[in-house]
């Protein structure tokens, strides 16, 4: 009888576990969207970089949250896992209704946003138009809100640049995998330019994305429908209307200038700013202790 007892809470335990987790296609505002949502308490659904990425580049760095508060993660439409829309649904407005959409499909009233690199433009939309439906934003690594850093930024990544990285590039590119379009030399193609985007060298190897086999295609319908939609915009003007709470986290050795995320506090008073000083543009996993104690105190309070 007693040999039973540990069987069972394993069991139970384990139940417990799948109850927290769901994962898988989700039709939503009219196309496939693939969703997982782990853990329980705030609701938080994760936005992530691109366009064109996906959120496997979270895992395993945010499952210390899914043990506080509820984790949704999506791969944005022509993203990832997800469906690849017409060109003429995908725009920033299909983003932002996709977002509102997984909000109703989690049957939660208000969201916390964490926006993470390019995925700060839904965040920022979902903000104006859905502000009743907010609980606060979390900008990691932001890109800046309009274009004016552009020069900055581009001559900053360029001064990176070391013989090895044109080797590897020209590597890639000439290899029988690429010149086929197959998604393993896409792979190390995408990852290969974010090799200049840590503190510390060291940290590259634990940077991950998962690649899709439809990843050239999604790419080419990403480009026609959000390219003219991207080419210009200023979204400093429009968060002077946020009420809700706003924290940006800034790694200090972003190609990113400190001063893009510093304009945000000039428009937004309100918001706090916290620098990571050992971090590039992926600062929850170069410094993922103090990003997780940071976004939780932000929650908590």
């Amino acid at each position: 009888m007693h040999r039973s007892i540990p069987l069972l809470l394993i069991l139970l335990n384990a139940s417990v576990i799948l109850a927290q987790t769901e994962e898988g296609l989700q039709e939503l505002n009219g196309t496939m969207l693939y969703v997982k949502t782990v853990g329980e308490g705030a609701p938080i659904v994760v936005i992530h970089g691109g366009p064109g990425l996906n959120h496997t580049y979270f895992i395993p760095h945010l499952d210390k949250l899914s043990k506080k508060f509820q984790i949704t993660y999506y791969d944005q439409r022509a993203s990832g896992r997800s469906a690849i829309s017409n060109s003429d649904e995908i725009s920033l407005q299909s983003f932002t209704d996709d977002i509102d959409a997984i909000r109703k499909h989690l049957g939660q009233d208000k969201i916390y946003l964490l926006a993470h690199s390019w995925g700060a433009i839904p965040a920022i939309n979902y903000g104006i138009q859905h502000p009743d439906h907010v609980k606060g934003i979390i900008f990691c690594n932001p890109i800046p809100f309009n274009k004016e850093f552009d020069a900055e930024m581009t001559v900053t990544q360029q001064s990176r640049l070391v013989g090895a990285d044109s080797t590897d590039r020209s590597i890639i590119k000439g290899s029988p995998n690429f010149k086929a379009g197959r998604p393993s030399a896409y792979k190390k193609l995408l990852i290969l330019s974010f090799r200049n985007s840590f503190y510390k060298k060291a940290n590259f190897p634990k940077f991950n994305v998962e690649m899709p086999d439809n990843y050239k295609e999604a790419s080419q319908a990403l480009y026609r429908g959000l390219g003219n939609e991207l080419s210009e915009y200023d979204y400093y003007e429009n968060i002077k209307n946020f009420l809700f709470p706003v924290m940006i986290l800034h790694g200090a050795a972003d190609a990113i200038p400190l001063r893009a995320s510093e304009r945000i506090i000039e428009f937004l008073p309100t918001a706090t700013l916290e620098v990571f000083k050992k971090s590039g543009h992926f600062i929850f996993i170069e410094e993922n202790r103090k990003f997780n104690r940071v976004v939780s105190k932000f929650i908590s309070h």
